[in-house]
C-alpha cells in the first residue's frame, strides 16, 4: 500500500505528463503511477492544481507548440502533429480557444503564451484583493526550496548584457560535460548579480549562474563549476518575453515598484534571482524572482510640517529623463571634487513627473542631494533650489524602485481623506537614508513626501 501524500501522487502524474507530453496518455496509466483511482485522480488533480487533468495536458501541449511557433521554422502542420493532434483544424481550434489567436496569427503577434509545468512543492497559498489580481495577472508567488546547485561565476568588464553572456558560456560548458557523459540531463538554470572586489583596475562585474542537475553530476575536480547551497525562499515571479536590458529592467520595476507596494507582501532578505528559458540552446524568455515575505502591517501615512532644506540636483527631460539625470549625478559624484560637502551632510533624493507617460516630451526626472548647504562653494554642474517646506503627506517605506505603488496608495488616501487637497505649486519627493552599518539594499529607508494643503 502506498504512503504517498496526495501532493506527491499528483506531482508524480505531472512529471510523467511532462516526460510523455507528445504521446497518447491514458488516464488509467497516470492513476496507476499515483497509486490512486481514476476517479480520485480527477478530483485530487483539480483540487491541487486548479486545472482539470485533461485541460492541464492540453495547456501544456499548446504552450510547447507556442514555443515552436515563435522560435522554429517548423510548419504549423508539423507542430500540430508534434503536439499530439491528428489534424491541423483540431489543433487550430484548441490553440485559439486557449491562446486567443490562431497559430498563424500567434506566429506574427507581439505577445507570448506560456503555461509552465506546475511544481506543487513550490506553490504558496495567499490571497490578494480582486483589483490586485486583475491588475497583475502576470505575477504569482511561489517558494523555491533549498538545495544544492552547481554554480559558474561569469566576470565581465561591463554590466550590460553580462547575464546573457554568462548564460551562453555556462551552456557551452554544460554541453561539453554532456558530450563526455558527465551530465545526462539538467533542470532549470538561474542566475544573480554578485559583487566583485575592486582590484585597482577597471571596474569588473560578476554574475553567478545556478544550475540544477536532474541526472548525473559534474567532475568533483572541475575548475569551472562549484557545488553550493541555494537557500531558496518565497518569491514573486514575473515572466518576460523580450530580453533587451531595458525590458529586463522594466520587468523588475513592475514587480518592485508597482506590484509589491500594493500586495500583501514586502521585500525579503534573500537573494534576487533570474531564471533563463531557452529554445534549442537560444535564450528566449526569463522569469524574474523578487524575494518577498509576508507583510505584517500596512505602512501608515502621516501629516508632517517641514521647514525646508536645499537641493542640489540634475533634471532630465523626455523619454530618456531618468537615465540622463541619474548618469549626470553619477558622473558628477565620481569626479571626487566638492561633492563630499553635500553627501556628508545630506541624503539622496528622487522625484519625477508622476502621472505622465515616460515616453512623452513633458516627462521629467530629478536626482540629487538634500542638504543644509545653501551655497555652491564652487560646485560645477548641479542646480540648486529650496525644497521640502510646508505641509506634506508622508509615508515611510522601503526601496520599491520608482515607488509607483506607494505613490498610488498615498494619492488615493489624500483623495479619500476629504480634509486635504494637492498643492500643485510644490513637488513631491522621496528621501533615502541608510542607518550606519546596515545593508544598503535591504535596510535603506525611504520617506515619500507629497505636498498638500488643508481644506479647513
Amino acid at each position: 500500500m502506498s504512503t504517498l501524500s496526495y501532493a506527491d501522487s499528483v506531482q508524480r502524474v505531472i512529471d510523467l505528463i511532462e516526460e510523455r507530453l507528445e504521446e497518447e496518455l491514458e488516464l488509467s496509466s497516470l492513476a496507476e503511477v499515483a497509486y490512486i483511482s481514476v476517479a480520485q485522480l480527477y478530483r485530487v488533480f483539480y483540487a491541487l492544481t486548479g486545472h482539470p487533468i485533461k485541460d492541464y495536458i492540453r495547456k501544456r501541449r499548446i504552450s510547447v507548440s507556442a514555443n515552436h511557433l515563435r522560435n522554429s521554422k517548423l510548419t504549423v502542420e508539423e507542430i500540430a502533429w508534434m503536439s499530439g493532434f491528428e489534424t491541423y483544424p483540431a489543433f487550430a481550434k484548441v490553440f485559439k480557444k486557449i491562446v486567443g489567436l490562431t497559430p498563424a496569427a500567434y506566429r506574427q503577434a507581439n505577445i507570448f503564451f506560456s503555461f509552465e509545468p506546475i511544481r506543487l512543492h513550490e506553490q504558496v497559498a495567499y490571497k490578494e484583493d480582486r483589483d490586485q489580481t486583475e491588475r497583475f495577472p502576470d505575477v504569482k508567488v511561489a517558494r523555491l526550496v533549498p538545495g544544492r546547485m552547481y554554480t559558474y561565476l561569469h566576470l565581465s568588464d561591463q554590466a550590460e548584457g553580462m547575464e546573457k553572456e554568462g548564460f551562453r558560456i555556462a551552456c557551452e560548458k554544460l554541453a561539453a560535460l554532456a558530450a563526455n557523459g558527465n551530465v545526462k540531463s539538467r533542470g532549470r538554470i538561474f542566475g544573480h548579480n554578485v559583487e566583485v572586489p575592486d582590484e585597482g583596475g577597471a571596474p569588473r562585474y560578476g554574475y553567478k549562474m545556478l544550475i540544477e542537475l536532474q541526472e548525473g553530476k559534474f567532475n568533483d575536480n572541475s575548475p569551472v563549476f562549484t557545488e553550493e547551497t541555494f537557500n531558496g525562499g518565497l518569491y514573486a515571479i514575473r515572466k518576460i518575453s523580450a530580453l533587451s536590458p531595458r525590458t529586463v529592467q522594466e520587468g523588475w520595476n513592475r514587480l518592485l515598484s508597482e506590484w509589491l507596494p500594493r500586495s500583501t507582501f514586502e521585500i525579503g532578505n534573500h537573494q534576487y534571482v533570474e531564471e533563463f528559458i531557452a529554445y534549442n540552446g537560444k535564450l528566449t524568455r526569463m522569469n524574474l524572482y523578487l524575494p518577498v515575505q509576508r507583510k505584517l502591517e500596512n505602512k501608515p501615512i502621516e501629516i508632517v510640517e517641514l521647514t525646508g532644506v536645499y537641493a542640489w540636483y540634475y533634471r532630465g527631460h523626455g523619454p530618456a529623463a531618468q537615465a540622463d539625470a541619474e548618469q549626470r549625478l553619477i558622473d558628477w559624484y565620481t569626479k571626487g571634487t566638492e561633492e563630499s560637502i553635500l553627501t556628508n551632510t545630506g541624503n539622496y533624493y528622487m522625484s519625477y513627473a508622476y502621472g505622465h507617460s515616460a515616453d512623452s516630451d513633458d516627462y521629467w526626472w530629478e536626482n540629487g542631494i538634500l542638504t543644509r548647504v545653501r551655497e555652491s562653494k564652487g560646485l560645477a554642474g548641479p542646480e540648486g533650489k529650496r525644497i521640502g517646506f510646508g505641509t506634506y503627506a508622508c509615508c515611510t517605506t522601503r526601496t520599491y524602485g520608482m515607488l509607483g505603488g506607494v505613490l498610488d496608495h498615498m494619492y488615493r488616501w489624500i483623495a479619500a481623506s476629504g480634509g486635504y487637497w494637492l498643492d500643485e505649486e510644490r513637488q513631491w519627493f522621496a528621501e533615502y537614508s541608510t542607518p550606519d552599518g546596515r545593508e544598503v539594499e535591504h535596510e535603506t529607508i525611504v520617506k515619500v513626501y507629497i505636498p498638500i494643503q488643508s481644506n479647513s
